[in-house]
This record gives structure tokens, C-alpha cells and sequence, in this order.
């Protein structure tokens, strides 16, 4: 197993990392405050921590960010529906929102398209949980799946061709790959177990994910073909939300390690 490199210390829970300015920072949802969930901003060079919005008063989950750092987008909890998508444009300092339909409908793992004209989510609302895609201005939706059973985590190749999701279609919880248009549908990996939360190299030649499948949830990395499927990580606690380092040689995770969660650094094996 790859040589851990841990980042912080503080032990909360936190979520769904994302690396920003070429891998020197990152950005990821912690709960730091009585019963709500915010966006923290993570320098590398010193360790300190800041708040991204400080003035919202809501929960904040599953930031993404354009190739060119211009856009950004996160879910953020609300009533009707319960979570809504939240599209900044830091040029022009313009908002955007995509609000699904229903009292319930939720979006969530937003990512942004290489070309950066669409963001691809997970969408529950009538129909079940789809994947689907809005333009950049939160119009325009279009679903790509239309499987009864649950789509989720959608995560865009770096070219822009494919789309590696979690899917339910099959019984239990597989990796499969689409086209972006949501056809040619192709399963990855058939584990009686969960395998989720996939995530591409930077190069486009392997796939990242969490699975259960040897007990409790472990890293795993496999080649975009869903081929030489291999274990990264190796701990009675959890491994979950892997995340490439821009380097492509290094996999953000966040581990839970003696009942406390924090982000590490590991080297994945070539």
C-alpha cells in the first residue's frame, strides 16, 4: 500500500474534497459548526483554514470548480427543494441557480464539463435519482439516465467523452461509464459490495473509487476499462472520497482514522 501523507489534524468530518489552484489548495465541506455544513478553503503551504462563505447560512456540499478557476458551483441545502445547485462566475461576479422541481428534489456531485459549457450532476426528483447536465447559466437541463433504479455520482472524463457513475440498475452499487450524451451505458465492476464515488486521472487512463467489497469502505484504483483493479488503501477504518492530485501519482482521500476524519496524501501505484 501507497506511503500516507496526512493533512490536517483536527479530526472533523469532512466531505467531498476538491484540489484548486494546480493542487496548492483545497477546498472541501466540514462540520465545523453546530448542525451545519460549510465550505473550507485548505492552503497547503501553511495549513491554515478559511472559510469560503462565511455569510451563508446553510449547508454547502460538493464544490467543483472550472478548469480555469473562473466558475464554481455547489449544492446548498434549502426548503423547497431541499438542495439546490449554486453556479458563481468569479469574473463577473454573477449567480446562477438551478432549482429542481418537487418539495423533495435534490441535486448533488456536481462537476463541470472540460469545455466548461455544462455541469453534470446527480438529480433526484420524479423519475428517481438520474444523472443530468444543465448549462452554465443553470438552464437547459437534460437527463441522461432513465434507469428506476439510483445514478449517482457523476464524474466527467478529462477529455469530456465520458461520464463514470454509481449505479444500482444491476442489484447493488457498480461503477459504469456512458458516453456523455448518455449512451453506449458499459459497467465497470461487479462487486456484491458498493463501489462508488468514482473519480478519473488526470490523464483519462484510470478511474479511482470507494468500495465495501473487502469489508469496510477501502480506495481502489482500476484502469478505464474497469481492467487491473487493484487496492490502494488498507485499514480496519474508512477510506472514502478519493480525489486525484493534479500530478496524477497521488490520491486525496479522506480516512478516518482512531474515530477521527481528516484529508490524507497517497502515492498510487503505477
Amino acid at each position: 500500500m501507497g506511503s500516507f501523507k496526512r493533512l490536517t489534524h483536527d479530526g472533523t468530518l469532512k466531505l467531498a474534497p476538491a484540489f484548486v489552484a494546480g493542487g496548492n489548495e483545497i477546498v472541501f465541506s466540514v462540520h465545523d459548526i453546530p448542525r451545519q455544513v460549510s465550505l473550507k478553503r485548505l492552503k497547503l503551504s501553511d495549513g491554515s483554514q478559511e472559510r469560503m462563505f462565511p455569510s451563508i447560512n446553510a449547508h454547502q456540499l460538493d464544490i467543483a470548480f472550472s478548469a480555469d478557476g473562473r466558475y464554481q458551483c455547489f449544492v446548498m441545502s434549502a426548503l423547497n427543494p431541499q438542495m439546490v445547485l449554486v453556479i458563481r462566475d468569479t469574473v463577473e461576479n454573477k449567480e446562477f441557480q438551478f432549482r429542481p422541481i418537487g418539495a423533495r428534489s435534490t441535486v448533488r456531485n456536481p462537476n463541470f464539463t472540460p469545455d466548461q459549457k455544462r455541469i453534470v450532476f446527480s438529480l433526484s426528483s420524479d423519475g428517481g435519482r438520474q444523472i443530468a447536465s444543465v448549462n452554465i447559466q443553470g438552464d437547459d437541463l437534460k437527463k441522461l439516465t432513465q434507469s428506476p433504479n439510483i445514478n449517482r455520482e457523476p464524474a466527467v472524463s478529462p477529455d469530456g467523452q465520458k461520464i463514470a457513475f454509481s449505479s444500482s440498475r444491476m442489484g447493488n452499487f457498480d461503477i459504469d461509464v456512458m458516453n456523455i450524451d448518455g449512451n453506449d451505458l458499459q459497467q465497470l465492476t461487479h462487486s456484491p459490495f458498493r463501489d462508488m464515488r468514482p473519480a478519473w486521472s488526470p490523464d483519462g487512463t484510470r478511474i479511482a473509487f470507494t468500495s465495501a467489497r473487502d469489508g469496510n469502505l477501502e480506495i481502489y484504483v482500476m484502469q478505464a476499462d474497469g481492467s487491473e483493479q487493484q487496492r490502494v488503501t488498507d485499514h480496519p477504518e474508512r477510506d472514502d472520497y478519493p480525489t486525484w492530485h493534479p500530478d496524477g501519482r497521488r490520491l486525496l482521500t479522506v480516512s478516518e482514522r482512531n474515530g477521527q476524519f481528516d484529508l490524507f496524501l497517497i502515492d498510487v501505484p503505477a
